[in-house]
């Protein structure tokens, strides 16, 4: 199993992050050893926010080989000439260190944002995304392009056609469920003629904070729910506790066959991407590489 870090673009405790924390976490999550840095796409959010592609960029100019990742761009919300242009951007002044990862969303309240009808964004989606590739063809632009899914059987037969790579969410799953959806997977792949074992996959928004503090675990995890939610339901869904129960959960994670996993570390970021990587990842071995997938991930 491998191990990525979301760029902490998101603001737990109310405010909005620091760019000089973003760009120490960026240089210390390469000098680690992390795969990939990714960022979430939001226009709104719960908690204060800095756009994913921005940020990219940020980190992008203070790095030199971690792979980039989006997890995942709003491709219906954005557009896909407007994305195509950011994200051909993003892969030229990064060296080509680009992943895409694309999704219809799941949240209402960004396509009331832009004025389009939530309920046409899988339709939108199905015809944004031709138009998207077809960008970057334009543009001379080579880049994997993944597909984001929380596992229904339409989005995973979505992948199998159409995706370079399938993202799943630790928010929305668990290892059993993503077991399940990865056999559905790998039959929709067989149908359509692609080597299940040569397609990558990852989990992305794993929220992560090591501490030995039941006290403290509890008072995260009620930072990252809202109030019709009870911490319970991210107990079993993040990283969030000692580094015994955090192995066990990668351990389950990777039996279920998880590739790679994104952590994303809510609070003292960069002191948390430093302990996760030494008292975390090591435990746990890259798998055997995936032709046609950048070193990167």
């Amino acid at each position: 199993m491998l191990f990525g870090a979301h760029l902490p673009i998101a603001g737990f405790d109310g405010s909005r992050p620091a760019a000089s924390t973003l760009i120490e976490y960026a240089e210390a999550a390469e000098a680690l050893g992390y795969t990939t840095l990714c960022a979430n796409d939001h226009v709104v959010f719960a908690v204060p926010w800095i756009d994913g592609l921005v940020a990219l960029g940020a980190a992008a100019a203070r790095t030199k080989s971690i792979g980039l990742m989006t997890t995942a761009s709003l491709l219906v919300v954005r557009g896909p000439a407007p994305l195509g242009s950011a994200v051909a951007a993003l892969a030229h002044l990064s060296g080509d260190r680009v992943t895409v990862c694309v999704t219809p969303g799941s949240t209402i309240s960004d396509y009331e944002s832009v004025g389009i009808p939530f309920d046409e964004r899988w339709s939108r989606f199905d015809s944004a995304l031709p138009a998207f590739k077809s960008y970057l063809d334009r543009e001379g632009v080579r880049l994997p392009v993944w597909i984001a899914s929380w596992g229904s059987e339409a989005g995973l037969r979505r992948v199998a056609r159409r995706g370079d790579g399938w993202l799943a969410s630790a928010y929305h799953s668990t290892p059993d469920h993503f077991a399940g959806c990865l056999t559905y997977l790998n039959k929709q792949l067989e149908k359509v003629g692609k080597d299940h074992r040569h397609f990558p996959n990852a989990v992305a928004t794993m929220y992560t904070y090591l501490t030995d503090d039941p006290a403290e675990a509890e008072t995260i995890l009620r930072g990252l729910v809202s109030p019709r939610q009870a911490p319970s339901d991210l107990r079993d869904r993040s990283l969030v506790g000692t580094v015994t129960t955090c192995i066990e959960k990668l351990r389950h994670m990777e039996a279920a066959g998880v590739a790679q996993v994104f952590i994303w570390p809510v609070a003292d970021h960069v002191r948390q991407l430093g302990r996760f990587a030494k008292h975390v990842a090591r435990h746990f071995k890259a798998p055997p590489a995936v032709s046609g997938v950048s070193a990167n991930l």
